[in-house]
């Protein structure tokens, strides 16, 4: 298990004087990006996925039929990449927020003066925080060596469809780390669910050539939805992005109030 040094957690002396908001905010932080480990499992598959895609499939594929129109290959995978990353993020998120259960972390935190509400608002913020900078870095870092143009308002589009996914995404993995109760099967149920979201989904290649029982199952992946939004804003414009995108928002707003909720009955328990 790992564990945090006290010293290095937010004390009464500096940021717990700026307010709730943001001395929670602060100690969300330090708790998601202390762990290096956490984080380089989190950003390791995302290298792995684009040094391949740029060195080797891009070349073997250069062109797919998308939406009865060709495209090139990196721009269909780079969706996919940005998930890849978007998902090892989240796990992450949810595995310290498991660690700090553990670490029996929250007693620590109800002694200071802080609203629960507040606690809430900021640790949901961090863990989406965390996971947008992760997808927009696996972004950034393929626009570079794929060397794209895109016009301004396909880089709009998939930033706000990266927004959209992070806080939905982020969000379901929360779920899990609070209704999963033995940190063990929390970490193989991670690892096990997580290539299957990315690989069941149409990722890294069209819906059309994934053998049928993966087609059928993919429909029911959340996976599906979401890259299937970044890559139509990216290849067919904002507009055919949005019902993706509202979906992702609405699952959002319902993962933030049900992992809420949860979090608020856990701190009334302590």
């Amino acid at each position: 298990m790992t564990t945090i040094d006290v010293a290095s957690m937010p004390n009464s002396g500096t940021p717990w004087k700026r307010g709730d908001f943001a001395a929670t905010l602060y100690r969300e932080t330090l708790l998601l990006t202390n762990n290096r480990t956490n984080l380089l499992l989190a950003v390791t598959p995302t290298i792995i996925y684009i040094v391949l895609f740029s060195t080797s499939l891009n070349r073997l594929v250069p062109n797919v039929r998308y939406h009865d129109l060709t495209i090139p290959y990196h721009d269909f995978a780079i969706p996919g990449l940005m998930f890849s990353s978007l998902l090892a993020a989240s796990s992450n998120a949810a595995t310290a927020l498991f660690q700090e259960r553990m670490g029996n972390m929250t007693v620590e935190l109800w002694t200071t003066p802080l609203r629960r509400g507040r606690y809430i608002a900021a640790k949901l913020l961090a863990g989406a925080v965390l996971v947008i900078v992760q997808a927009l870095g696996a972004l950034a870092v393929s626009a570079l060596l794929f060397r794209t143009t895109w016009p301004v308002d396909r880089w709009a589009a998939l930033l706000t469809g990266a927004l959209v996914a992070s806080f939905a995404f982020n969000g379901i993995y929360l779920l899990l780390a609070l209704y999963v109760h033995d940190f063990q099967r929390f970490i193989v149920l991670v690892n096990v669910v997580t290539p299957i979201l990315l690989f069941a989904s149409p990722s890294f290649y069209p819906a059309a050539q994934m053998a049928p029982p993966l087609r059928f199952l993919s429909n029911f992946n959340p996976v599906t939805y979401g890259v299937s939004g970044l890559r139509d804003g990216l290849v067919l414009g904002f507009g055919s992005a949005l019902p993706a995108m509202l979906l992702m928002a609405c699952v959002a707003v319902i993962t933030g109030l049900i992992v809420g909720r949860a979090l608020r009955r856990r701190a009334q328990d302590v």
